[in-house]
C-alpha cells in the first residue's frame, strides 16, 4: 500500500512540475492570439523566418548577471563567487495566417571573462 501510495505522488509531482514549465505558460499564454499581440509585449522581431505558409518570428533579449557570492551555509575563510554572465533569451513565434501556432522559449548563457 505505502509503495502504491508513493508511486502516486510522484506521478502527481511529475504532472504538476510539467504543467508549470515557463514553456508552457509561454504556449498557454500566446497560442491562438494574434501575431499583433507579440508586438505589444516584445517590440520589435530581432529576425523574422519565412518557411512557405509560416513565419517564425524571433525576440531576443539579453541580460548581465552580476557576480554575487554564493551561500555556503556556514563560515568560509575564502568565500565562493559566482561569475558575471550574460543571458540571453529567445522566443520563438510561429505564425501561421495571422495567428499564433506555437512558442518556444530558449535560453543561453555566457560566461564574462575579465582581463587584466
Amino acid at each position: 500500500m505505502k509503495n502504491y501510495l508513493n508511486k502516486i505522488l510522484l506521478l502527481l509531482f511529475v504532472i504538476f512540475a510539467t504543467s508549470c514549465s515557463q514553456q508552457k505558460k509561454l504556449t498557454r499564454t500566446f497560442k491562438g492570439k494574434p501575431s499583433s499581440v507579440l508586438e505589444e509585449e516584445f517590440g520589435k522581431p530581432k529576425t523574422i523566418f519565412d518557411r512557405g505558409d509560416e513565419k517564425v518570428y524571433v525576440f531576443e533579449k539579453i541580460e548581465e548577471l552580476r557576480s554575487t557570492e554564493i551561500a555556503q551555509g556556514k563560515l568560509a575563510l575564502d568565500p565562493m563567487i559566482s561569475p558575471m554572465v550574460k543571458k540571453t533569451k529567445r522566443h520563438y513565434f510561429t505564425i501561421k495566417n495571422g495567428i499564433i501556432v506555437n512558442a518556444k522559449l530558449e535560453e543561453a548563457y555566457e560566461r564574462k571573462t575579465f582581463s587584466k
